[in-house]
């Protein structure tokens, strides 16, 4: 999404009507209503596509499909699949409050924060190496990854880094 103000836009709306998902899909399975539940998940998982939240909208597919398949064998994984859910949840609402309240600046010097040739290259080999100094590099070249990633992308990049999850990283900057 290009327009700034229409994506912040977006985000409030998906912050409003998504950050209590979780809680209502376990009320809906505590109930026994399939399809409720399947249409929570299938509803956060387009709003997840929307803000371009892979890890969530990838939870949010699993869950669609194991509701869809039935009760599973195992309840547990049924409990597993809805508490990876509602980290992730949880990861991607701090994100959005950071976006949210992140000033719109403009870099007062385009050539300070700009990428240079192979800096991409780089990043992603720091990440495939699963070098942790990738996060300085992130730090120290936050602003021209920003512009070339968008926020959304970025914000993953720097959740998946945060959480030592270099591969999801390298995933999100290859995206």
């Amino acid at each position: 999404m290009g327009d700034r103000a229409m994506y912040l836009r977006v985000l409030t709306r998906f912050r409003s009507d998504y950050a209590d998902s979780v809680t209502r899909l376990r009320a809906a399975l505590a109930t026994g209503d399939g399809l409720l539940s399947h249409r929570i998940a299938h509803t956060l998982k387009g709003a997840a596509a929307m803000i371009e939240a892979r890890g969530l909208r990838a939870l949010a597919v699993d869950m669609e499909q194991l509701l869809r398949a039935g009760a599973p064998a195992d309840p547990r994984l049924l409990e597993r699949l809805i508490d990876q859910l509602g980290m992730e949840l949880a990861q991607v609402m701090a994100q959005v409050d950071m976006l949210l309240t992140a000033p719109a600046t403009v870099p007062a010097m385009a050539e300070e924060t700009a990428l240079r040739e192979g800096d991409l290259a780089r990043l992603g080999a720091l990440l495939d190496l699963g070098d942790s100094s990738a996060q300085d590099f992130i730090a120290e070249k936050r602003a021209g990854l920003h512009t070339r990633l968008g926020a959304a992308r970025m914000a993953e990049l720097e959740s998946a880094v945060a959480a030592f999850d270099y591969e999801r990283a390298l995933c999100v900057l290859q995206a």
